[in-house]
């Protein structure tokens, strides 16, 4: 695949673009974890039973995460502020409808079609990341920033959600989550010409999934991205049972969690700058290095005995996160065409499903087996060890057409 070489760096587009596509992410990540941490507390208020809650999350969660994997060859056909203004409206619609449902049916078909437009939103706002750091120097630093952004507002928006909530204000913090889709879709669609992005001329099908797929090294990164994911699944799962359950403190897990966001915040710049140092800028070495640093914080549980080890554990897990996130989307950013990015990024979605999915589900099965035969310290030296093992695979990579990434 043949490349144009990139235009020259303009230090101004860089600040416009970085606030344009960094605020963009802030504000919809504000409303998707509004909505993600109240939606049970919603539905529970709404009289819906337990197996109805259930059903309406699944719908949920899956159309958000996979709604965009059969219109990516359409998204690629439109200008990618054009796309995020249709998904944050087509979300802040659903909320809208969802304030206003009653029974199963009508909110089943709110909740689909709001996460139809997360899915759409997510999708076209990874496709403006991607155009915004065609131009700038440093992409691992706009990928840092953005990170920084979701956890900016995975620490704010859950809290403030509930907050509401707890006062039973159900359909005001609705309201006010649509607001902020509908706000961010139609702030982005206006300041378009800030991050411009190409779309394709090729024909739209399905095909192109697999035109895509063969593109040199794409495969060996979706690979490599899936381990990230098996490896990060566990931070969500297998943490929750041994705090919850093994060290018998529930209450203290979230201090866990709002941890690991509060790091990210502070600390993903200086780890970020820190890594390119250090791998001399080779995204691909910083990423071996991440799965080496995975393993090390896996072990401290079964070195580190009681809730100390625990909180070991997400310092360590989080700088490995860190460590990995922007060099992943450095990586990915230069193998997809700018033309086809849509689906690339969906390839890249359902890739990170895959392995997140394998991850959460293997983890805890492996771990509950392993605690019931009362060694369940031994899962985290397993766990280790296949960071280990997906640390040598990708190092394995470095001749390939991943060499000098």
């Amino acid at each position: 695949m043949t490349r144009t070489a990139p235009p020259p760096v303009d230090s101004a587009y860089t600040r416009r673009a970085t606030t344009y596509v960094v605020t963009h992410y802030l504000l919809v990540y504000l409303g998707y974890y509004g909505v993600v941490s109240t939606l049970v507390v919603a539905l529970t208020a709404a009289s819906f039973n337990t197996a109805q809650i259930a059903a309406l999350v699944v719908v949920f969660s899956l159309t958000n995460k996979i709604a965009n994997i059969p219109l990516a060859p359409w998204l690629d056909r439109m200008p990618a502020a054009q796309s995020v203004l249709l998904g944050c409206s087509m979300a802040g619609v659903g909320f809208v409808s969802l304030r206003f449902s009653s029974g199963m049916t009508m909110t089943v078909l709110s909740l689909a079609f709001a996460g139809a437009g997360i899915s759409i939103n997510a999708l076209a706002t990874k496709q403006l990341a991607a155009a915004a750091s065609d131009r700038i120097a440093n992409h691992s630093t706009l990928f840092s920033l953005i990170s920084m952004g979701v956890n900016i507002a995975a620490a704010v928006a859950a809290p403030v959600a509930l907050f509401f909530v707890d006062r039973e204000m159900h359909d005001q913090v609705l309201l006010a989550i649509a607001a902020i889709y509908v706000a961010a879709g139609v702030v982005a669609f206006l300041r378009r010409d800030t991050v411009r992005t190409r779309r394709t001329t090729k024909a739209t099908s399905f095909r192109r999934y697999l035109d895509v797929l063969v593109e040199p090294g794409m495969r060996r990164f979706l690979l490599i991205n899936s381990f990230y994911w098996i490896i990060y699944g566990q931070l969500f799962t297998v943490l929750a049972v041994y705090v919850s359950s093994t060290l018998g403190s529930p209450r203290l897990l979230g201090w866990l969690y709002t941890g690991n966001a509060l790091l990210v915040v502070f600390l993903q710049l200086f780890v970020t700058r820190f890594a390119n140092r250090v791998a001399k800028g080779r995204a691909l070495t910083i990423v071996v290095l991440s799965y080496g640093l995975f393993a090390v914080s896996f072990l401290t549980p079964q070195l580190v005995p009681g809730y100390l080890g625990a909180v070991l554990f997400v310092v360590l897990f989080t700088i490995a996160e860190m460590m990995f996130v922007p060099s992943g989307d450095v990586l990915i950013v230069g193998l997809i065409n700018p033309e086809s990015r849509a689906v690339g990024y969906s390839l890249f979605a359902i890739s990170t499903a895959l392995g997140e999915a394998l991850g959460s589900g293997a983890g805890v099965a492996a771990y509950r087996y392993l605690v019931d035969q009362g060694r369940g310290g031994w899962f985290w030296v397993a766990a280790a060890g296949l960071a280990v093992v997906f640390a040598v695979i990708t190092q394995s990579l470095r001749g390939t057409s991943l060499a000098g990434k």
